[in-house]
């Protein structure tokens, strides 16, 4: 009886000894998540405590130290987000901040997981996907969600609200909210900066120069402010005030370029190059790394026809940070400016990579192709950007131009056509289709009454102030027989002309005189004088 009453009562204890250990069967583990915690600081000692404390949850623990896990998970997750998240928004942000906007992200949505009305990794998330190819419908929501969150908090909320308003799309939804956060913190100069920028962009330049002084007045260290300040003003052609402006900046900080950088955009705003170069130049004595004045001084050397310049400076800027999509808009200028269209197609594929979206891009790279005569890549790169958009006029013209250059004249209407019925204003699609209509090589291609009009619709878009345009005119009035008119506009074309452009012209005008229509196919042109290639680099 004795033994068996020990074993009963070591039965009984049993039922009440073993609950315990299984429920913080993990309380070594969170033990050593909780030290490993202490002074953490590097992605992998963090992620040792996110480890520790996801296993001992695992492992079971009870109720309040489940809790305290989750917490330890989660402050964890914030602290490493939030440090990765301090180097993509400094000044100078690394070279592969899109991939650590990935981490930083992924760390968010895991936290979120566990908290999912943590304010903090919800604005946090708004903020990252504020950038440049961000998830515009993920932040969006976060911001919201934050916005919800820090309710009791204004200055939060406010935050959360700047942020919703930089992935908004239209620009009155971007100043409701940007209202809205101005009523909850209107100390904030960062609000008023925002909506600035807003109305900049927007063309409200009175708007945003009001909102540029608040920041003044607010932070009147705000050197970024005085510039936009000042250059709302010059767009405003209020040059004299937005230049005593960039005076006072130059004044206030006489060792930093960013006066000298400001009063130099004036200038070039002014047409000033000479003195905008003079300004740049300075700029750059006093920061030799200041990648934004070696790009202004190498589009005005661009600009001036100064490619060894040009390049000398996009040379500097590479070195300083080779990822700056300006420097590849400028290559490819250089590129252009001295024919060699398909290398400049091949740099600014390259800017493609990072905005695969952007149509005006995507055109100007599909133009160099066509002008390199490698048609297949340039009919390639228009029919991403017509199935992107179809109700893009821009792409169908693009396209027609290319057809044209290839000789492909019945595809090249049929692009004009679409164009056409999108934008009827467009002097330059107008004359384009006109020309078509009024010199194909192919007579089931032309109309002449069709190309009076459409060159007539030109003329007027355009003043009669273009001799290409004026041209145009003349080749439909021929193809209609009527070689008076003919004879009138393409002498008048001749008039206006400059000396690049005058010998064809006036080849067309002898033309008209024999009584002979003119004819163009570029392809069979190519064929009988073929360009020779040039030697990329």
């Amino acid at each position: 009886m004795k033994c068996g009453a020990t074993i009963a009562c070591v039965l009984l204890a049993a039922t009440f000894v073993v609950p315990v250990y299984a429920d913080d069967a993990g309380q070594s583990l969170l033990d050593q998540a909780t030290e490993a915690k202490i002074g953490a600081m590097n992605f992998q000692q963090l992620e040792k405590v996110i480890s520790l404390a996801e296993q001992a949850i695992e492992k079971g623990l009870g109720e309040g130290n489940t809790e305290f896990a989750q917490q330890l998970i989660t402050s964890t997750l914030m602290q490493r987000a939030q440090a990765i998240s301090q180097r993509i928004f400094s000044g100078q942000p690394p070279q592969q901040w899109p991939q650590m906007r990935q981490l930083a992200q992924q760390d968010l949505t895991k936290l979120l997981t566990y908290d999912e009305t943590n304010g903090e990794a919800h604005l946090l998330t708004a903020k990252l996907q504020t950038l440049p190819q961000g998830n515009r419908e993920q932040g969006f929501k976060a911001a919201t969600a934050a916005i919800k969150s820090f309710a009791e908090n204004k200055e939060k909320q406010a935050e959360a609200l700047m942020a919703r308003s930089g992935l908004r799309e239209k620009a009155e939804q971007q100043i409701a909210d940007l209202d809205k956060a101005i009523e909850l913190a209107p100390t904030n100069p960062k609000i008023y900066r925002q909506r600035a920028g807003v109305y900049q962009r927007s063309g409200k330049l009175d708007e945003a120069t009001r909102d540029l002084r608040k920041v003044i007045e607010l932070d009147d260290d705000s050197i970024d402010a005085l510039g936009s300040l000042a250059e709302s003003l010059a767009r405003l052609d209020r040059f004299d005030e937005a230049i005593k402006l960039a005076n006072e900046a130059i004044k206030t900080e006489p060792e930093s370029s960013t006066g000298y950088e400001l009063r130099a955009r004036i200038y070039i705003m002014q047409e000033d190059g000479e003195k905008a170069l003079a300004d740049l130049s300075k700029a750059i004595e006093l920061n030799p790394k200041g990648i934004v004045a070696l790009l202004m001084r190498a589009t005005i050397y661009l600009t001036d026809d100064k490619l060894e310049e040009a390049n000398a400076d996009l040379d500097r800027v590479q070195a300083i940070n080779p990822n700056v999509p300006q420097l590849y808009l400028l290559r490819a200028g250089v590129f252009e400016q001295r024919e060699d269209y398909l290398q400049a197609a091949k740099i600014l594929e390259v800017i493609l990579r990072f905005a695969p979206n952007d149509e005006s891009m995507r055109l100007r790279v599909a133009m160099d192709y066509s002008m390199a005569e490698e048609f297949e890549n340039a009919i390639k790169h228009v029919n991403v950007a017509i199935q992107g958009n179809n109700e893009s006029w821009r792409a169908y013209y693009s396209r027609a131009d290319i057809y044209l250059s290839m000789g492909e004249h019945a595809k090249a209407i049929t692009d004009y056509e679409r164009a056409y019925e999108i934008n009827q204003e467009h002097p330059n699609l107008l004359n384009n289709f006109a020309w078509t209509l009024a010199t194909s090589t192919e007579a089931s291609v032309r109309d002449g009454k069709r190309a009076v009009k459409l060159a007539l619709e030109a003329c007027e878009a355009s003043d009669y102030e273009k001799p290409h345009i004026l041209s145009t005119l003349a080749a439909a009035y021929a193809e209609s027989r009527d070689w008076s008119n003919a004879r009138k506009w393409s002498q008048k074309a001749v008039d206006l002309a400059t000396e690049d452009i005058k010998e064809p012209l006036t080849k067309e005008l002898e033309s008209y005189k024999k009584k002979k229509p003119w004819r163009e196919n570029k392809a069979e042109e190519r064929k009988e004088n073929p360009k020779p290639k040039l030697q990329t680099i």
